[in-house]
């Protein structure tokens, strides 16, 4: 046999056996996986934690190794009213040699439903489409990465979101106290459509980001047994790069909320704002403000105002909410809508 082909034959048979190798540890990694999803479903149980699907199946080889899943559904039983996830198709794709980032896929979108409280309309979200990534660190966090597609609040009225990026950090280490943060939560939204326009505003909110960090963890029960201690303990949540572009209005700012003792948030916050002759008269047209007060405010705030970057009037001032009212400065808008719990 020529020399050339005994090389040839070597070469085939070590290929033949690497491929071999691969397949089988291919595949036993993927029964791991499909096994790993169960047991991980099976101990959240013991957090009231229920995680569900109708039907699973691992496949990408050789590439990749991807997870099907069909009819998944998520409920945090854990929290009164439990909130509740449903996606009917996702799916989520490693490579072999990084099982720490996983690309995920919601291509028919998702239903996140969170129960009604004290009477009031079930909150909804519904998303057409999403995508995203999931990066899990070495020592037990976790970051999320998410692009929603023609999403829709509905608390009610509905309020459509033209597209909208989440970013979803939780820390490896479990807080200690109210100090430190339990989730990080980022969120960059354009072409929010309101039920209702709002003169001179407008009815769509062209851009709203921000970045809000929840200091102190809050327990399972009832929810607002579960607020109010969080409250107690010191928890509150932290605002930063607030902006908010709507019509005429710029604003941005960062700030913190927390609760009072009837669970109604306080807070304030400091930034600068453009276009609020804009804002009073928008309170005035949607009868929340009186046209008397609106000009005492005006007056006060044009003391107050001074030229921004781009020239135009800004206002670097405080905004409060505190008793059950808002303040702008020192100038009174109205009352805050009244949020119940139970």
């Amino acid at each position: 046999m020529p020399r050339s082909t005994r090389f040839s034959l070597v070469v085939l048979a070590a290929l033949l056996v690497i491929g071999g190798g691969y397949t089988a540890y291919w595949f036993l990694v993927a029964r791991r996986i499909e096994a790993g999803i169960v047991d991980w479903a099976l101990s959240q149980r013991a957090e009231k934690i229920d995680f569900s699907w109708h039907d699973m199946r691992v496949s990408g080889y050789p590439t990749a190794f991807r997870v099907d899943v069909g009819s998944a559904a998520l409920r945090d039983g854990a929290i009164t009213p439990s909130p509740e996830l449903h996606l009917p198709v996702l799916s989520g794709t490693a490579r072999p040699w990084d099982f720490a980032d996983w690309r995920l896929a919601a291509p028919e979108g998702f239903t996140a439903d969170f129960a009604a409280a004290g009477g009031t309309a079930p909150a909804k979200l519904i998303a057409q489409a999403a995508d995203g990534v999931a990066s899990i660190e070495p020592e037990g966090g976790w970051t999320l990465w998410l692009s929603l597609r023609d999403a829709a609040v509905e608390a009610g009225a509905p309020v459509g979101v033209g597209s909208a990026h989440v970013t979803l950090t939780v820390p490896p280490k479990q807080p200690r106290g109210h100090a430190d943060p339990v989730t990080v939560l980022a969120v960059e939204a354009s072409q929010i459509k309101l039920p209702v326009a709002i003169t001179p505003l407008g009815d769509t909110i062209d851009e709203l980001d921000f970045a809000a960090t929840e200091k102190g963890a809050i327990a399972s029960g009832k929810l607002a047994d579960a607020l109010a201690a969080w409250r107690d303990a010191g928890g509150m949540i932290e605002l930063e790069n607030l902006r908010v572009k709507w019509g005429a209005l710029n604003a941005t700012g960062t700030g913190t909320i927390a609760l009072d003792r009837e669970l109604q948030p306080t807070g304030g916050f400091s930034g600068a704002i453009q276009g609020y002759d804009q804002i009073l008269t928008a309170l005035v047209q949607s009868g929340q403000m009186r046209a008397s007060d609106a000009g005492l405010a005006r007056i006060a705030l044009t003391f107050l105002a001074k030229a921004g970057p781009d020239g135009k009037p800004e206002i670097r001032t405080a905004f409060t909410i505190q008793n059950g009212q808002m303040f702008l400065g020192p100038a009174k808008l109205g009352r805050v809508p009244r949020i119940t719990w139970e």
